[in-house]
């Protein structure tokens, strides 16, 4: 499908000072293509991810890319750009979006149907059908909790503004243990969901949500738990409510090297303030 307004290869670090003048997502002026991953300049990238400059549902997406050594092409549709036209290319209205992921010009919408694709393209599904079902399960489980069933990463199943206004403890429900009409608050159920990774960790014994080593669920849980550790939400959330699995696991992926580089990349795009309640304010902060 051809582009509206097709945007413009642009330098990272120009791209990046672009977004951070624009100050807030509503405000962002700027359609352009930048280039990531390991880019020796031989071949065209296979892939072009295009979304907003914001993580959110990219950011998953991202990480398997980054993580694969790939190279690959970053649309960045700012959202007036997405206002004025390139909301027409989305194959459903929506981004991301994966350009031409077949090779024959069509794009494909949706975030979990890019993750599952680029997971299988990129060697990040699971070693055979039956760990693959696994994943596929894992990462369901991870969508409804942690990423409130895709409407918010701040909600009912998942709140980092809760775990900052918690008091510390070691005691937290278990899933196996509730059902799904429950009084459990939006911290106990963002404690559970947390001590469902930590005991998945412990199970698996191969520092991975699964035995067989890393998936694309693990660059998930990944991104989640590196911003619950922000500064300004719960840096000592280790220690807080006592996660030593997930403790470890986050040092871990934060110093593989694709992925340690992408974190302070101008590449990766900002996140956004959150008011003391979780709602999002779509200003950027660092």
């Amino acid at each position: 499908m051809p582009l509206a307004n097709s945007p413009i290869y642009m330098d990272t670090v120009k791209a990046a000072q672009k977004i951070w003048k624009d100050n807030y997502l509503f405000e962002t002026d700027i359609h352009a293509v930048i280039r990531c991953g390991n880019d020796d300049g031989r071949q065209k990238p296979r892939f072009r991810l295009a979304y907003m400059p914001m993580r959110n549902r990219g950011e998953i997406l991202r990480l398997m890319l980054e993580e694969s050594g790939c190279s690959y092409d970053f649309e960045i549709i700012g959202f007036k750009n997405w206002e004025d036209g390139v909301k027409a290319t989305a194959p459903q209205g929506k981004c991301p979006i994966l350009r031409n992921y077949d090779g024959k010009g069509n794009g494909i919408g949706q975030e979990g149907a890019i993750t599952r694709f680029l997971a299988r393209e990129l060697g990040f599904s699971g070693k055979n059908a039956s760990e693959e079902a696994e994943v596929d399960s894992i990462y369901c489980f991870w969508f409804s909790t942690m990423r409130n069933n895709g409407i918010s990463h701040d909600g009912e199943h998942y709140s980092v503004a809760s775990l900052r206004d918690a008091d510390p403890t070691t005691e937290r429900p278990r899933y196996k243990e509730v059902f799904r009409l429950n009084n459990l608050s939006k911290a106990e159920r963002s404690l559970m969901a947390l001590g469902f990774f930590e005991e998945l960790l412990e199970k698996s014994g191969s520092n991975f949500l699964v035995s067989g080593g890393l998936t694309y669920v693990d660059l998930g849980l990944f991104y989640i738990l590196f911003e619950l550790a922000e500064e300004d939400n719960v840096p000592d959330f280790v220690e807080k409510f006592h996660f030593p699995k997930l403790g470890a696991f986050l040092e871990s992926m934060q110093n593989r090297p694709n992925i340690k580089n992408y974190i302070v990349s101008p590449g990766r795009m900002p996140r956004y303030e959150r008011a003391t309640d979780g709602t999002s304010l779509y200003t950027y902060i660092e």
